[in-house]
C-alpha cells in the first residue's frame, strides 16, 4: 500500500508541476500575443501617419503648381485686357473715321444732286 501512496504522490507532484508549467506557458503566450498585437497597432499607426504625410506633401505640391498656373493665367488675362482695350480704341477711331467719311460722301452726293438740277 505504501508503494501505491508513493506512486500517487509522485504522479500527483508531477501533474502539479505540469499544471504549473502549462499555466506559466499560457500566461507567457498571452503576453506574447498582446505584445505582437501592440506592435501591429504601432506599425499600422505609423503607416497611416506616413501616408498622411505623403498625401499632404503631394497636396501642397499640387496647390503650389495650381498657384503658379493661376498666376500665369492672370498675366495672360491682363495682357489680353490690354490688347482688347487697344483694339477697342482702334475700333472707336475707325468708327469715327467711318462717320467722317460717310459725312463727306453724303456731302458729295448732295453737291452732285444740286449740280444735276
Amino acid at each position: 500500500m505504501e508503494i501505491w501512496k508513493l506512486i500517487t504522490i509522485i504522479v500527483g507532484a508531477g501533474g502539479f508541476w505540469k499544471l504549473v508549467e502549462i499555466l506559466i506557458k499560457v500566461r507567457t503566450d498571452k503576453k506574447l500575443k498582446s505584445a505582437e498585437t501592440s506592435n501591429l497597432y504601432a506599425q499600422a499607426n505609423s503607416n497611416i501617419v506616413n501616408n498622411w504625410v505623403q498625401w499632404s506633401q503631394k497636396l501642397e505640391k499640387r496647390v503650389k503648381e495650381s498657384e503658379d498656373h493661376t498666376a500665369a493665367m492672370e498675366e495672360i488675362i491682363e495682357k489680353q485686357r490690354k490688347q482688347i482695350k487697344c483694339l477697342e480704341q482702334k475700333v472707336e477711331l475707325m468708327e469715327k473715321k467711318n462717320r467722317e467719311l460717310l459725312k463727306e460722301l453724303n456731302a458729295i452726293k448732295k453737291r452732285n444732286e444740286h449740280e444735276r438740277q
